[in-house]
């Protein structure tokens, strides 16, 4: 490889401190060129950096920062600073690239008013200035720092390639010094303008704080500028992406009858029980206790036989090659097997039917046993997965063991009998009710009475929407019942009756 160009690093006063030789050699049979640089700051100008080396000597283009009222370009690499310095421009940039921002110091840009950073157009090139960023957040007067991310610009491109793009640059090989080339002052010109044009403020999200123990805060007025992913409703109006929730009910109910039921909407993008969803999503049911057989005549009947639009992938015990190896996801191990499986299907919604099945470790009791699995729960949701944990009820109707699985719950539903619910005689029918309603309009969390039925082979759901106890006390009334043999019938009290009549006469029903 033969040297194509020495750039010298200086302190701020002119001084050489050592140089980073730029290596070249044209690939035999392509036209593509091997590059390579070499620093160069051991006595002598022998190749290497010594230990103990000034941190400031890792910065280059120092000397050229010589006004502070105009503003410093940072750039990756010293090929893009030394030519925006033949511009007439001051501009840095660090030895050994992201990898060393952190050996750099910055300290002599303490009082210039503004840096403008021009990363290079990949995930490395903004991971280096987003190190440079925080460093210069350090500085006792920090300058006023913004972004300039190149409009146009190929992938990996950096403000070189986006010179060279230029009508009168074209055929400059991006080493040549263009101090003296014609065209200088309207090159110039012309950057200063796409300058004024596309800088912005750097990402709110760089403004974060962080301790040593890797806790981040953030002001108020940054988290509010940032930049956050929608919460999209995925099944109107209570599931949302990234959202975790709960549904529990006492056995024999219809919980996954129900959790299925929305599993096949959201995998066709269908509206079930009222609830919309949008589109298809991918879809991962794991289910811990069910006949395999069960499960796909289920399956059969819900989606009438055709093929989901969206891939809803099951996971049940009986197709399994190991004995009792369903994973435990109160164990590490267990959640790392779990992961797999997202990772291989990729699914917007988890079900995980159910906490007893799949968390055995701890003590379902204990809101301790409760906390790893809820911490999982929350990584899930970063990467904009729903969860949904299908639970058992207690003998007073409420979710099983500790409460403390509500705590980061969005929505939790309850399924249970209706009041006027026979045993023996009826169809699968269910009252579904919000017990904690995140984000949720009143108007959206109003109980949905659901009745499955079988329809020429099918398994199809009927419903209505609001209060199902009031709306049968009205019928009651309209029928002339007294208001004391209501109270008696619903196990409420008169002045209970009486508000219901008066909902009932304001809304024309009796």
């Amino acid at each position: 490889m033969r040297e194509v160009m020495k750039y010298y690093y200086k302190t701020k006063d002119g001084r050489v401190v050592g140089h980073v030789s730029r290596l070249e050699e044209l690939v035999s049979g392509d036209s593509k060129t091997c590059k390579k640089t070499i620093p160069h700051f051991n006595d002598g100008g022998q190749a290497g950096i010594p230990d103990g080396m000034p941190a400031t000597h890792r910065v280059y283009g120092l000397e050229t920062v010589q006004d502070n009222l105009k503003p410093v370009y940072v750039v990756e690499g010293e090929k893009c600073a030394y030519a925006l310095h033949t511009l007439g421009l001051q501009a840095v940039s660090t030895v050994g690239g992201c990898g060393s921002v952190h050996l750099a110091d910055l300290s002599d840009l303490n009082d210039v008013k503004q840096c403008v950073l021009l990363p290079d157009n990949d995930d490395a090139g903004k991971k280096f200035m987003y190190r440079v960023f925080k460093k210069l957040q350090a500085l006792d007067d920090k300058p006023d720092t913004k972004l300039l991310e190149l409009p146009e610009l190929h992938e990996k491109g950096d403000i070189c390639d986006y010179l060279a793009s230029m009508s009168d640059l074209q055929g400059w090989n991006e080493i040549d010094s263009l101090e003296k080339h014609p065209k200088r002052a309207e090159i110039v010109e012309h950057f200063k303008g796409v300058v004024d044009s596309f800088m912005e403020d750097v990402p709110a999200s760089w403004k974060f704080i962080v301790t040593k123990s890797k806790h981040k805060l953030i002001s108020v007025n940054d988290f509010n500028a940032m930049k956050l992913p929608q919460r999209e409703l995925m099944l109107t109006p209570w599931l949302a992406s990234g959202s975790i929730n709960m549904v529990f009910a006492d056995r024999g109910i219809g919980k996954t009858f129900f959790c299925l039921s929305c599993a096949v909407a959201l995998a066709n993008g269908e509206d079930f029980l009222g609830y919309k969803a949008s589109k298809p999503v991918p879809v991962l049911y794991l289910d811990g206790e069910m006949q395999a057989a069960s499960m796909q005549y289920r399956l059969r009947q819900l989606t009438k036989g055709e093929p989901t639009k969206a891939p809803l992938s099951i996971f049940t015990p009986d197709c399994q090659d190991l004995t009792d190896h369903i994973p435990d996801v109160g164990n590490r191990m267990g959640r790392s097997e779990i992961d797999e499986l997202v990772a291989m299907v990729n699914p917007k919604v988890i079900f995980i039917d159910n906490i007893s099945t799949f968390i055995r470790t701890g003590n379902e009791n204990e809101g301790d046993s409760w906390a790893p699995v809820q911490e999982w729960a929350v990584q899930l949701r970063k990467h904009g997965i729903s969860v949904v944990f299908v639970h058992h009820a207690n003998k007073e109707g409420k979710q099983r063991g500790s409460h403390k699985k509500e705590d980061v719950m969005d929505v939790v539903i309850q399924l249970k009998r209706p009041d006027d619910y026979l045993q023996g005689t009826d169809d699968t029918r269910m009252l579904i009710r919000y017990t904690k309603a995140r984000h949720l309009e009143a108007k959206d969390a109003e109980d949905i009475e659901a009745t499955l039925k079988m329809v020429d082979g099918n398994l199809e759901w009927d419903w209505q929407a609001g209060d199902m106890q009031l709306q049968r006390a009205l019928a009651l009334l309209k029928d002339g019942m007294s208001m004391s043999d209501v109270a008696e019938e619903f196990g409420v009290s008169k002045s209970t009756v009486h508000r219901w009549k008066n909902k009932g006469i304001e809304q024309g029903k009796l």
